[in-house]
């Protein structure tokens, strides 16, 4: 049983408890008190007590049962069953009630008021129930609707698991889909650089061995700290970085104010991927990529800016990968109160994102 499931069903142990010292000890005894202040009865306060425990102590356990009846035939939809034992019920009440009253006409540690009261209902002959019928159905109309509150809550707490489950199934589906999207770029990149025999062809394999290592071991974790995201990121940065001539302008800036901070793995990874896919991947000039990650207490700001190629024989508009689409649906998931501005020009691409952070402390 899970710690959260286990802590729901004592607490509802407690409300159940809660509602039967109410029902039959706290508003009888006040009840009691009351009457006694206004008529000034022979009885005393203390002798009102202990006759509402008494009283109380055996008039729990018949309502016990019919509490166990509606959880066990009502909400099972056994209607027909269900009435035959409220029927039963109520005739195994008038019994107890009758047998109830013996027993504390017995109890000579009793008051003796309470004993004589005992006697003289015992020794009652009543027409039909020894009962008000309103005043025990009452009672059990009180205790259906406990049940229903409880089986409700219950129910919610069921739904509130299941939708849970449902959201980690699909982040943990959008992860998958985004490491192998991932490591096919990179991929490219190397051989790229392979076929060219280039210099940074070993430079590149070293960062890119540490960026798998970072998706392999972290990105299975629910949260990761900011910081180690950061760096991952700077890595990946270095790597498109030493693709590219040195007349590009390239640049990534982080101010982090606070370190304590945690943030979903590989989530703010598809929007600077975006920036070099789609931007000066095919940029002929002086293109650029501005990357500012701003980390205030409890707050992130990352704004990615870069240029696009300008081919007007070909033009070629900037789209949403598999990486970007998963970025802003796991977004969505994660971080409702989340803003994401994107500004589509002619010539630059920039993307604005704003989201709340979790205290890692």
């Amino acid at each position: 049983m899970k710690p959260r499931t286990a802590r729901f069903i004592w607490k509802m142990n407690r409300t159940e408890i809660f509602f039967f010292l109410i029902i039959f000890f706290v508003f009888p005894i006040l009840t009691d008190f009351e009457i006694n202040f206004y008529e000034k009865t022979d009885s005393t306060p203390a002798d009102l007590f202990v006759e509402r425990l008494a009283y109380g102590t055996l008039r729990m356990f018949p309502y016990f049962i019919y509490y166990k009846i509606i959880i066990t035939y009502l909400f099972e939809k056994r209607y027909f069953l269900f009435t035959i034992l409220v029927g039963a019920f109520l005739i195994f009440l008038t019994v107890y009630i009758k047998l109830e009253h013996g027993l504390i006409s017995q109890l000579t540690f009793l008051p003796d008021q309470t004993v004589r009261s005992a006697e003289k209902w015992f020794h009652y002959k009543p027409k039909l129930f020894p009962f008000s019928i309103v005043f025990v159905f009452r009672e059990m109309l009180m205790f259906t609707a406990l049940a229903y509150f409880i089986r409700s809550t219950q129910q919610e707490l069921q739904m509130q698991t299941m939708r849970q489950k449902q959201v980690e199934t699909e982040l943990n589906y959008l992860k998958i889909q985004l490491q192998p999207h991932f490591f096919f770029n990179t991929l490219n990149n190397i051989y790229s650089l392979a076929m060219q025999r280039s210099e940074k062809t070993a430079p590149l394999i070293a960062k890119h061995a540490e960026m798998m290592r970072y998706i392999l071991y972290h990105s299975k974790q629910q949260t990761v700290r900011m910081s180690h995201e950061i760096a991952f990121l700077r890595n990946y940065v270095e790597v498109e970085t030493l693709r590219y001539p040195t007349g590009m302008d390239i640049r990534f800036e982080a101010q982090v104010v606070n370190d304590g901070v945690t943030i979903e793995p590989l989530l703010l990874l598809p929007f600077i991927e975006n920036a070099f896919k789609h931007g000066i991947r095919e940029e002929t000039g002086k293109g650029f990529v501005h990357i500012i990650i701003c980390l205030t207490e409890e707050e992130l700001i990352l704004e990615v800016r870069n240029s696009k190629p300008v081919n007007p024989y070909h033009p070629k508009k900037v789209g949403k990968g598999i990486g970007l689409e998963n970025a802003v649906n796991r977004l969505n998931m994660l971080y409702a109160k989340h803003q994401l501005a994107v500004t589509d020009c002619d010539d630059t691409y920039e993307v604005n994102l704003t989201l709340p952070l979790l205290n890692h402390d």
